[in-house]
């Protein structure tokens, strides 16, 4: 803009006043730009102002959660402990009835061998007699055969005789 004035103005006139002009024109910008860079000054100051404000209050934030995080670490600490605890008193007490059954299903077992072989002496024993009792009646079937022969030929006697 200066140098469209200046090509307009004679050059006597511009080497004395355009110098001038741009003094007068840089002072009044000065004199603008100053209040314009006190309240970006005034701005900047409460801006920090109400950052502090705000970084304290973080930093109380933080330092409240870090607290509550630290306690809440020491709980679940000593739930872990107490749950460690229990689950060892539980596999003691798994282990134990766990034991207790596995002896009485020894002894169950051993009882029923004992029945097993009990009624398998039974069975040889019943096997036995059947087989003595089955040799007694081959033994005594030809004198069965005799004796119905011998009931037959009665009673056709008898039928004979007219007695029946």
């Amino acid at each position: 803009m200066a140098k469209k004035i200046a090509e307009k103005i004679p050059t006597w006139i511009s080497r004395f006043l355009l110098p001038e002009i741009r003094n007068i024109v840089k002072e009044e910008i000065s004199n603008q730009l100053k209040p314009i860079e006190a309240k970006i000054s005034a701005l900047d100051e409460k801006i920090e102002e109400r950052t502090k404000s705000l970084d304290s209050k973080i930093e109380e934030k933080t330092k409240s959660l870090e607290a509550k995080i630290s306690a809440l670490d020491m709980k679940i600490s000593a739930l872990d402990s107490k749950i460690e605890e229990r689950t060892k008193a539980l596999d003691m007490k798994i282990e134990e009835k766990t034991k207790a059954l596995e002896k009485e299903i020894i002894s169950l077992r051993n009882e029923m061998n004992e029945k097993a072989k009990s009624l398998e002496d039974k069975i040889s024993s019943l096997r036995n007699e059947m087989n003595a009792r089955f040799d007694s009646i081959e033994k005594r079937l030809p004198l069965i055969e005799r004796i119905a022969l011998m009931e037959a030929r009665i009673e056709k006697i008898e039928k004979q005789i007219g007695i029946h």
